[in-house]
């Protein structure tokens, strides 16, 4: 009975110790800084003039990045609306290991697939989401296009620029009556993944050039941008000439 009195004894001892040790550091050094998730951090706003009235068979993006980590973490993608104001985007995201995919969604109620590289939902809600592996090669514009393929079916693709090779992203069907695309739109990169602070998000830095419609009536240009988001003191842009630099992190 005494040893295991003694025992108790000697733990509660040690317990206390314990706590008195870390009572004394949380009290010099502070509570741990949580975790942020940046989101979005710079925005851009683009638009076709001239387009036809009834609205567009096409858009084309294009996209140069010229820096981001071999790694999960980055979004640089652009929004599209239909007439009926359904909204989807495509874009492309690096990978861990230097790869990389191509994304190509569509949000809300009625969508439906068939393709291989897409399945229904879209970002924990309704709709279609349709992605494919896409290295790409830093410093070298892409085109990222929408295209409608007749009635409500719609392809995205990405065109290396360089080599002229296209590769389909995905396919899907809006619901009927959704109409053709709007002349404008907005764009974003985000930074989903979490980091310590805001300071410790790597740094990425991409082009958008000037949206095209061709052989579509329109001319294309980026009229604006701005930063915002958890992080946006992070992030910066520049306008030049209707193409739009993004910058975040460090």
């Amino acid at each position: 009975m005494t040893y295991h009195k003694r025992i108790r004894r000697r733990l509660g001892f040690g317990l206390g110790v314990a706590v008195s040790a870390v009572a004394s550091l949380l009290y010099t050094t502070g509570p741990a800084a949580a975790a942020v998730t940046p989101g979005g951090m710079v925005s851009n706003n683009w638009s076709i003039s001239g387009a036809p009235s009834d609205g567009l068979d096409k858009v084309a993006f294009v996209l140069n990045v010229t820096s981001a980590p071999d790694a999960n973490g980055y979004f640089w993608a652009q929004q599209y609306y239909f007439g009926s104001g359904k909204v989807g985007y495509i874009g492309w995201q690096p990978r861990s290991g230097g790869g990389g995919r191509a994304i190509f969604s569509v949000f809300g109620s009625g969508t439906s697939t068939s393709h291989a590289n897409c399945s229904t939902g879209a970002d924990g809600g309704a709709g279609t989401s349709c992605s494919v592996s896409y290295p790409i090669v830093k410093g070298r514009d892409y085109n990222v296009e929408v295209i409608n393929n007749g009635n409500d079916n719609w392809t995205g693709y990405m065109r290396d620029s360089y080599t002229g090779v296209w590769t389909t992203i995905g396919n899907y069907n809006v619901p009927s009556g959704s109409g053709k695309l709007r002349p404008s739109g907005v764009g974003f990169v985000e930074y989903y993944s979490s980091v310590a602070d805001c300071n410790s998000i790597p740094y990425g830095q991409a082009v958008w050039r000037k949206p095209f419609v061709y052989p579509e009536p329109g001319t294309g240009t980026n009229t604006s941008a701005y930063t915002y988001g958890n992080c946006k003191a992070s992030a910066s842009y520049s306008l030049s000439n209707g193409e739009v630099t993004m910058t975040s992190g460090g």
